[in-house]
């Protein structure tokens, strides 16, 4: 026969058993973690650099103004009713890597940075405009975040590009029931796309290929095993009233 004290001691180990197996041990939530212990401020990584050039397909808003700004002013140009929107005053480079802009007609902007096509831009309006202004940037980037993540979505930046941390930000961090050490990017460049898996878990990432994020790539995050059985979900009142129960049932029994 089971006692009161026995029983107690089953009571105590179901529970606690029940409260470990819904927990996710911190190893699978912190970031970029170091295999052997390291001075955090003296530790350098070397990855790629930031993509800052112009190339086909790219969409750039150029905003082109003037001293003379009433005689010649593109601030306005293409928008109706004085609404100010980037996305008016965009241009995507086409496959020659070139532009059509007033004045200047076709400008080749390809494999140039946004300082060297704002030099070359200005450079072209000075023998049509009175001290030309060029103002550049990259719009509507995009990566698109799936899975085991609080906001799921497709978000715009205004970069070349961001890095994975980034974009996972944007979609509100990982659950605690994603899976950090095997994340899903989709890459197409052209018309051929490219599947990669990262560990969000290890520094390695830092020097990675793939800690940089280009436009129009998908993250997906994989749930962990635990939430493939969904846990949350888990009846625990139903459980420990079940338990207390039969508990209580072989107590009076006895």
């Amino acid at each position: 026969m089971i006692t009161l004290n026995k029983s107690k001691i089953l009571l105590s180990l179901l529970t606690a058993l029940i409260i470990v197996s819904s927990c996710v041990p911190r190893s699978r939530l912190a970031y970029v973690q170091s295999e052997k212990d390291v001075d955090i401020e003296d530790t350098f990584f070397e990855g790629q650099q930031i993509d800052n050039i112009i190339r086909p397909g790219d969409e750039i808003y150029i905003r082109i103004t003037s001293a003379d700004e009433e005689r010649t002013s593109f601030v306005a140009q293409g928008q109706p009713g004085g609404v100010y929107d980037p996305t008016f005053l965009s241009y995507t480079i086409s496959d020659d890597g070139t532009v059509k802009l007033p004045y200047i007609g076709r400008i080749v902007l390809a494999n140039l940075t946004l300082e060297e096509a704002t030099d070359s831009i200005e450079a072209d309006l000075a023998q049509y405009l009175f001290i030309p202004s060029v103002y550049m940037r990259f719009i509507n980037t995009k990566v698109t975040v799936l899975g085991e993540v609080n906001s799921p979505g497709v978000y715009m930046f205004n970069y070349k590009n961001i890095n994975i941390m980034q974009a996972i930000g944007y979609a509100n961090d990982i659950t605690e029931f994603g899976n950090r050490s095997n994340v899903l990017i989709i890459r197409e460049d052209g018309t051929r796309k490219r599947k990669h898996h990262v560990n969000l878990l290890s520094d390695d990432l830092l020097e990675s290929e793939w800690y940089l994020i280009k436009s129009n790539d998908i993250i997906y995050v994989e749930p962990l095993g635990r939430k493939r059985f969904d846990m949350r979900t888990v009846p625990y009142n139903l459980i420990f009233s079940a338990i207390t129960t039969a508990v209580m049932l072989l107590t009076f029994i006895k």
